[in-house]
């Protein structure tokens, strides 16, 4: 193919399920485009194919207003033939998808940025009422500065309806869908925070969360499964990555984070509780050490599986093995009794006499039982002169009860390195993201940051493991700026604003030097912002 469109094609940059990806130059600007090829010509039915024409042309129509540095630019849409294709921004670089295919991981900053800038135009496009509904890495795209950016808006619900639509034919990677989209239910921005999730879970862990040889089971998984914990697979993770992982794969998109964004704070401040932590190339997991279901620091996962197995046996065996001791129990119960003969009477034991010491000088001795001789009375040499052994009585202290089991909280803000107060207790204090050891108790959370306006949490009582993301509220007032001569220049500290006399603004508490100019004319007036206050004042220019 030499051209499409008024585009003239030079590469072929790659293959997908829906058509041809070409890398091409839009003549009439000399600007360099991606062209993607949608065969919307191989649905037989014909009323099928022009509900997804229409539907198509209005997703990119719809892509089309999303200018963000982050979001793949859609130029035009169109249809040469019988063959419809969408000309989009060129990114020139490699998708997220060949980064996490090579051998050694990327660094971990350069993780946390693609997952930044990904959260940002996600969150943007969330706000124009659009989902993306594919999220994953194939479709993140890295420019060879360093710039993440997301490709398919709007093509995305095309493939899902394809999906739907042709019985046993499924289009991209289902591992990475949310459970609302595998239902079938209305989904909003919290089903790409989900699949964002399931990304960032891949490239720390170098493993999907969800995965399975057959695509019933990675559904079932999605929908019914929480996936093991991130730390199991990658022991230089803390324990809190995977409590803001698993909130962001939670299966109700209710419990979800409010934003990618917030998601993605949250995430970057339990990766921080762990120094010196490092994600994993694909596949690695599977050799390195690990803690799953208790096995020590050091077992293989192939060392632990053989492990698995070998308590699968002893879990058959025991049951047989107490069944035997049980027989074996009852039978020396039997033989014990039969031995015994309880019903024949046994010949009566006289007990000796005792021997009472005379009372007096005339008191008689009485004779000893002729049954029973009387022993011989010891020599005085063979007379104990020692005396006779006590044994102690050992005596055992009352158990102690055993103290509660703590739990930890991971505490993040946003912004991060607010004084958090555990239980009004000044002893008991950190620097957010930080955590707390707490018992099963109810607590309260105070959270105070210089400039922002205190928070107080009150948890109830728990005995899991919990997390808390915590946005604080910045104090601000609002200032009415009058001058005696309209259009007046507003300076604030000294830099100008775009609002220029009359003007109300919004600043955050402090104190400010505000400064009015015209034709030549300034006045100056310090002021100091409270939270909620509401200043007005008049600046006379004019002497």
């Amino acid at each position: 193919m030499q051209s499409i469109g008024r585009y003239q094609i030079l590469s072929e940059l790659g293959r997908g399920a829906m058509g041809v990806v070409y890398r091409a130059l839009d003549p009439a600007i000399n600007r360099p485009v991606a062209i993607k090829t949608i065969k919307l010509a191989e649905f037989s039915d014909p009323v099928e194919r022009e509900r997804l024409r229409e539907r198509l042309f209005r997703e990119a129509q719809s892509a089309g207003i999303l200018s963000h540095p982050n979001i793949v630019t859609v130029y035009d849409v169109g249809e040469e033939g019988d063959v419809t294709y969408i000309a989009m921004e060129f990114v020139n670089g490699s998708s997220l998808e060949k980064l996490l295919l090579a051998s050694q991981p990327p660094e971990p900053q350069t993780i946390l940025s693609i997952l930044q800038q990904t959260a940002a135009a996600l969150d943007f496009a969330h706000k124009k009422g659009i989902v993306h509904r594919d999220i994953k890495p194939a479709n993140i795209m890295l420019d060879e500065d360093g710039t993440a950016k997301i490709a398919d808006f709007g093509v995305a619900k095309i493939a899902q309806s394809q999906q739907m639509t042709q019985t046993g034919m499924v289009l991209g990677t289902p591992n990475y869908m949310s459970p609302e989209q595998v239902q079938g239910k209305s989904v909003d921005g919290r089903a790409d925070q989900f699949s964002l999730g399931v990304a960032a879970y891949e490239m720390l862990t170098g493993e999907k969360p969800f995965a399975a040889e057959t695509l019933t089971t990675v559904l079932y998984k999605i929908v019914s499964e929480d996936p093991l914990p991130a730390q199991h697979l990658n022991p230089t993770l803390a324990w809190a990555v995977a409590m803001v992982l698993g909130r962001s794969l939670s299966k109700d998109p209710a419990k979800r984070y409010p934003t990618c964004t917030e998601f993605v704070v949250a995430l970057e401040a339990a990766l921080k509780t762990k120094k010196g932590w490092k994600p994993l190339a694909r596949g690695s997991s599977q050799n390195l050490p690990t803690e799953v279901m208790g096995a020590p620091i050091g077992v293989t996962t192939t060392q632990r599986n053989a492990r698995l197995k070998a308590s699968r046996r002893r879990s058959v065996l025991w049951p047989i093995l107490a069944l035997l001791l049980a027989m074996l129990g009852v039978a020396g119960v039997i033989v014990w009794f039969g031995h015994w003969r309880p019903w024949e009477r046994q010949p009566d034991r006289q007990p000796p006499e005792q021997v009472v010491a005379p009372a007096g000088p005339t008191a008689s001795v009485p004779r000893p039982s002729p049954t029973l001789p009387m022993p011989a009375p010891l020599p005085p040499a063979a007379k104990p002169t020692q005396p006779l052994e006590t044994t102690a009585v050992k005596t055992t202290a009352p158990p102690q009860p055993k103290p509660p089991a703590l739990q930890p909280l991971q505490v993040v803000t946003d912004p991060p390195g607010a004084k958090v107060v555990l239980d009004e207790d000044s002893t008991k204090t950190c620097q957010s993201p930080c955590s707390f050891q707490l018992d099963s108790q109810r607590h309260t959370l105070a959270f105070n940051l210089a400039g922002y306006r205190a928070e107080l949490r009150i948890l109830p009582p728990s005995r899991q493991p919990q997390e808390l993301f915590v946005p604080l509220t910045r104090m601000v007032g609002t200032v009415m700026v009058m001058a005696d001569a309209l259009g007046a220049q507003i300076l604030v500290d000294g830099k100008p604003i775009p609002e220029t006399t009359p003007a109300k603004l919004t600043l955050p508490a402090g104190k400010y030097n505000l400064s009015v100019l015209k034709d030549g004319h300034r006045a100056d007036q310090e002021i100091e912002i409270k939270d909620g206050s509401l200043l007005k004042f008049t600046l006379q220019l004019n002497p």
